[in-house]
């Protein structure tokens, strides 16, 4: 299995080199594909008579046709004299076309001037371009003309170079001249708009990932790179100086690839590197200010050690991608290959080694800026994949989190009422014991010591049932259910009063709405009464009792009970008064006794929001 695992593996890396080569090769032939011949229909001129002005005689030459002077950096023009045969002129504007050309040309046609196409801003005559002129109307005649045209080389290192001439209508040439201005100019013009905006979002994001070298080297390279292509513009007016510049800085962009490559790797850069991106151009440039080394042998050293980086970009690229299949180091070795292919294209054609119409330098940016868009969008869709990932993990965590915590809230509640019962079986307990206890201890006193006494007993055993439904009855009490309470036990008192011949008086309109009443609560409040009546019928004796509700100043409820019992009493003797006291302090509140010359008088004095 693992063998087999292991072939599977190979294979698919063959096959991976297989297309990024195939790939490569590919884009890198697409150049020379492009058709530079006349367009069909058009009137195709293929021989000239070329002279250089001030360099010799005219001399009879075929097109296309390049040139370089023996002195450079001087402006020298060369002219081409073409003649053709016009058997029928249209009624329509005629036009000349050059499909392919480079430095600035101007024509004429039998001695009239012919308007050339406007330049635009990325019409760059160094770097090859589509040339078109109308001839004036009526400047071409049947029999024999004539063409004259005039190329200036403003940069004198780089050979001039003329297609075929074609003469045609606007239907025959202006589709050519389209395309060519697309694929020219408007490419050019994507491309930097691509450049700038990639530059500025590379520099963004490696503002906030500092840490992450690949943006560092990626935005290095895109600014210098900036540079590089405003300082070469043929619209901005440069001089040996700021052409040395540019050219110094294009080595710069060079070692900078390396250092992108390793990054991309995740290996270290060495420490000369950074330096050299700084040394390196500043030693080309004070090699070229003194002298000491002719501009174009600058040129062309920048341009050896540019190539030279982009290779070992390249080689380390693919060494990492052989390695471990690092995606980004493969989308990366195709742009470094072809700009080096490019490169050397570019050196071969400005040398007069290889004639060819188009510099393709420019291009290896173009692919190279792809290349970056499509690691940053690779990257941004790894980055948000984890995150989704990261998400999806968090979710599940949290769901299994918000289980585990139900299960335990599940648990609390039953906890919870496991003691909320005992808590209310501890009272229940507390109260029989306080209440039917000693009603029953009393009971069966009397039927020990008096046999007789069947009364004593009765009044025992009625006291203990009515006990009894007062903690009964507390049971089914809720918040607000005071009154309800008070009610029932004044239905019970009221019987009892009046078998006993006690004047009763009930008032407790003036009482405020109690809220947070629990069973506990509300039998409290009915134990502090119930032992105040009954104090005051055991140990008065009174003849007369009055419970009455009131509302203080602070918003406090009060209940007091009063009786006109004659026989003064200590209070504290016992522990009924304890008892009360314990039981208002439950309620947050408090319990006063007082004795006087009129009877005695216990007040309750509770909060109108009872604590639960």
């Amino acid at each position: 299995m693992e063998a087999r695992a292991g072939l599977s593996h190979d294979r698919g890396k063959l096959i991976a080199w297989i297309l990024l080569i195939a790939a490569t090769i590919a884009i890198g032939a697409l150049p020379h594909l492009v058709d530079t011949s006349p367009p069909p229909g058009a009137l195709a001129i293929a021989e000239a008579r070329f002279i250089q002005e001030g360099e010799g005689p005219e001399q009879q030459v075929s097109l296309p046709h390049h040139w370089l002077p023996e002195t450079l950096y001087e402006l020298t023009t060369g002219s081409y004299r073409l003649s053709f045969h016009a058997t029928d002129v249209p009624g329509e504007s005629m036009f000349l076309f050059i499909p392919a050309v480079r430095h600035h040309v101007q024509a004429w046609v039998n001695g009239r001037r012919a308007d050339t196409a406007p330049d635009t801003v990325w019409s760059t005559p160094t770097s090859g371009y589509a040339f078109l002129a109308r001839i004036p109307d009526g400047a071409i005649h049947p029999g024999h003309n004539e063409i004259l045209l005039r190329q200036t080389r403003k940069i004198g290192w780089l050979p001039g170079r003329l297609s075929q001439v074609s003469v045609g209508t606007a239907a025959v040439v202006m589709p050519a001249y389209q395309l060519s201005n697309f694929l020219i100019e408007e490419v050019r013009a994507m491309t930097f708009a691509l450049h700038i905006a990639l530059a500025i979002g590379i520099a963004s994001i490696w503002t906030a990932r500092r840490h992450d070298p690949v943006f560092g080297w990626l935005a290095a390279m895109s600014i210098t790179s900036i540079l590089v292509v405003v300082a070469q513009s043929p619209h901005a007016t440069l001089g040996t100086l700021e052409q040395l510049q540019s050219i110094s800085l294009m080595s710069a962009v060079g070692l900078m690839a390396i250092g992108m490559a390793l990054a991309i790797a995740g290996r270290r850069r060495p420490r000369q590197l950074l330096p050299a991106v700084i040394a390196v151009p500043a030693c080309l440039l004070a090699l070229g200010l003194t002298g000491l080394v002719p501009f174009p042998m600058i040129g062309l050293l920048s341009a050896c050690i540019t190539l030279t980086a982009y290779v070992a970009a390249a080689g380390i690229l693919a060494h990492q991608f052989a390695q471990d299949k690092n995606w980004d180091a493969a989308i990366m070795v195709g742009p470094c290959a072809l700009t080096v292919w490019f490169g050397v294209h570019d050196v071969l054609v400005v040398t007069g080694r290889y004639d060819d119409p188009f510099l393709l330098a420019s291009y290896a940016r173009t692919l190279m800026l792809l290349a970056i868009m499509v690691i940053l969008m690779g990257r941004l869709a790894r980055s948000l994949n984890s995150l989704d990932h990261a998400n999806d993990t968090l979710r599940q965590k949290l769901a299994a989190r918000e289980s585990e915590l139900g299960l335990l809230h599940e648990k609390e509640k039953i906890h919870a009422g496991q003691m909320v019962r005992e808590q209310e079986r501890q009272r229940l307990m507390r109260d029989l014991h306080d209440g039917m206890s000693g009603h029953l201890v009393a009971i069966i006193a009397l039927s020990e010591r008096h046999p007789e006494g069947g009364q004593a007993i009765e009044r025992a055993a009625r006291a203990a049932l009515d006990d009894l439904r007062l903690v009964v009855h507390s049971l089914d009490l809720g918040d607000g259910d005071l009154g309800v309470a008070l009610a029932a036990f004044r239905e019970r008192l009221e019987p009892q009063l009046r078998r006993l011949g006690i004047a009763f008086h009930w008032s407790t309109e003036k009482l405020p709405a109690v809220t947070g009443v629990t069973p506990q609560n509300a039998l409290s409040v009915l134990r502090i009464l119930q032992e105040a009546v009954t104090n005051a019928i055991r140990h008065g004796p009174a003849r007369r009792l009055s419970i009455e509700g009131r509302t203080t100043e602070d918003g406090m409820a009060t209940l007091s009970v009063s009786n006109d019992g004659g026989r003064p009493l200590q209070a504290g003797t016992g522990n009924g008064l304890r008892n009360m006291q314990r039981r208002a302090r439950e309620l947050g509140g408090r319990v006063a006794f007082t004795m006087g010359d009129d009877g005695a008088r216990l007040l309750l004095v509770f909060p109108a929001r009872l604590p639960e």
